[in-house]
């Protein structure tokens, strides 16, 4: 079981030569052992805005709803190594609370279990209306492509191609119109709730894209292929390569990675080398230590247009933008940048 780890990230303006084109947006990662919040309108770094998810193996993993007011919690269930159930919990983000408080204060919005076979550590995402969390494919336990009514806590659906490997799956991504798309192998599949979700037909062949993300309005699919970012039009036109940066072929974790669009669909947050910025980042802690890693290993948090341009995330003259902390260091994540309005 891995640790939930996290670090909130307001965003309202990256760069004053864009604050003229976005609204204030919000964009979360995951990084180190706690919650954390930066403010880069202030370029304010604050240690426990609120209190959340204290640093336990107990969480998988969070998401945050789509009016950018609760977060969803994906958890263990009785507090111990269970690996057949996983909990799921909304709640508001600005109420503060610890492990008990999630048994005893009844703030819960949405409370349920899901019972599978040796499951363990999962990615959950929930759908813009809060009816439905879609389970991210799991090798561990033959977890298929799953579909969840948050009433119920039954299945709606599930999805499985014979013969691909579990590993072969990726992270589901919904829409503004509560449809679902996800990735098995080279298709690309969606599903929507006009059928309650029983049907998942092809929308397009995507062989060798990985870290698949479709835009809000379900016109554009960005995706990494060859270790860079990809966008095209939802039905394959306009494919174009949208970031470049030095790699090495040997070292597995080069180039850019976990793409996701802004709520207007006009821009795209991911986590990238950034080899011009820093080698290295570091996060503080309240007794003072900190963690630091070399940037062959760690990602950071980028922005870019998705405008079909190239940008050279070499190149210190490009328009992508690294945000950073109050101490001037680029922001780690390892898991996907959630972006909310």
């Amino acid at each position: 079981m891995k640790k939930l780890f996290c670090i909130f990230i307001l965003l309202l303006f990256i760069s004053s030569c864009w604050s003229s084109f976005w609204s204030t947006w919000n964009i979360y990662v995951g990084f180190a052992w706690d919650v954390w919040y930066y403010d880069l309108d202030k370029q304010e770094f604050i240690e426990k805005k609120w209190t959340s998810v204290s640093a336990s193996w107990l969480y998988d993993n969070f998401d945050i709803s789509w009016d950018n007011k609760k977060i969803l919690l994906t958890m263990d269930v009785k507090w111990t190594f269970n690996f057949d159930e996983r909990r799921y919990v909304l709640r508001k983000i600005e109420d503060s609370f610890k492990k008990k408080d999630l048994d005893e204060d009844g703030k819960n919005i949405i409370d349920g279990i899901y019972e599978w076979w040796d499951i363990s550590y999962l990615t959950a995402r929930i759908s813009p209306d809060e009816k439905y969390l879609a389970l991210e494919a799991q090798h561990f336990s033959d977890l298929p492509m799953t579909i969840i009514d948050t009433k119920t806590w039954k299945e709606v659906s599930q999805w499985e191609v014979k013969w691909v490997s579990f590993l072969k799956y990726w992270t589901p991504t919904w829409t503004l119109d509560n449809s679902v798309y996800f990735k098995i192998w080279t298709w690309l599949y969606k599903s929507s709730p006009s059928d309650w979700y029983k049907s998942a037909p092809k929308v397009l062949d995507i062989s060798g894209a990985s870290y698949v993300s479709v835009s809000p309005d379900w016109k554009k699919v960005v995706y990494v292929k060859d270790e860079h970012l990809w966008l095209s039009n939802i039905d394959w036109s306009d494919m174009k390569q949208i970031t470049k940066s030095k790699t090495i072929d040997w070292i597995s974790w080069e180039g850019e990675r976990l793409p996701t669009f802004s709520p207007d669909w006009k821009y795209i947050a991911f986590t990238s080398k950034a080899t011009w910025w820093y080698a290295w980042s570091d996060h503080n802690y309240p007794d003072w230590s900190y963690v630091s890693a070399t940037s062959s290993k760690f990602w950071y948090l980028t922005v870019i247009p998705a405008d079909w341009k190239l940008y050279d995330l070499d190149d210190k003259n490009s328009w992508a933008v690294f945000p950073k902390n109050s101490d001037w260091h680029l922001i780690p994540s390892t898991v996907a940048p959630i972006w909310r309005e």
